[in-house]
């Protein structure tokens, strides 16, 4: 498959991964391309199992991807949740928030993980495998302003958002995020990116609650959550 039907093809199964079942035209549409190129990329997808189409000419996400995201999930448990849990279950209890770790999918954050103090009875709750908007929050924020250069072109782009690359520059010359109000109303976060031995983004750890306790102390809460990052490249590092 060339590599620019590849990338149609895996924006198709982007546009699969909802909960729904559209029609062939319908996903189309959605991918805006003509149906005749979607059918001949489902096909392709169909045949390695990737999609399956239903007798009512709808289309869903096939079987082979269940077995290749378990292989996934197991392998960054191992190599990055695992050695990344216990740092934020210390920054949990030191901040009394609750805490993400955070990669990039797509153009999208995607939580890993999530730990929960379970100090406050009014605190963020966030499931794994949620995905959102990469250019909305500090959990988003500071993995976009740590892709390289043609990812984060490509994120710019689709977000078309005035003054996001000056945002991301600022992010990466400070070395985190701090947003309020951008994902949930009311609320804050504060995110750090976790990066490997050669400088690269592995993912992103912060915490998040409502606005009125992350402001108390915003300078404390950035220094625990970059120290918190350190940390995790420390017990990630080969």
């Amino acid at each position: 498959m060339p590599a620019g039907a590849l990338e149609r093809a895996v924006e198709l199964l982007g546009w699969l991964g909802d909960g729904e079942e559209p029609t062939v035209a319908e996903l189309a549409g959605r991918a805006g391309m003509p149906t005749s190129t979607a059918y001949r990329l489902l096909g392709e997808l169909q045949a390695h199992g990737l999609v399956a189409r239903s007798a009512g000419a709808t289309v869903a996400l096939g079987p082979r991807l269940v077995a290749l995201g378990r292989r996934a999930e197991a392998g960054l448990r191992a190599r990055l949740v695992a050695p990344a849990a216990p740092v934020m279950e210390r920054l949990a209890q030191q901040t009394a928030e609750t805490v993400l770790l955070t990669a990039p999918c797509g153009l999208d954050a995607l939580v890993l993980h999530v730990v929960e103090a379970e100090v406050h009875s009014v605190r963020l709750s966030y499931t794994v495998f949620r995905s959102g908007p990469m250019h909305l929050g500090a959990s988003g924020k500071v993995l976009a302003a740590y892709l390289d250069p043609q990812e984060r072109r490509r994120l710019l782009d689709a977000a078309s958002v005035p003054g996001l690359e000056e945002q991301l520059d600022a992010i990466r010359a400070a070395g985190f995020a701090h947003t309020v109000a951008e994902l949930d109303e009311g609320a804050a976060a504060v995110a750090a990116p976790i990066l490997d031995g050669r400088g690269r983004l592995l993912a992103g750890v912060s915490i998040a609650g409502p606005e009125r306790r992350i402001a108390v102390d915003v300078p404390g809460a950035v220094a625990a959550v970059i120290a918190a990052a350190r940390r995790i490249e420390l017990a990630t590092a080969p």
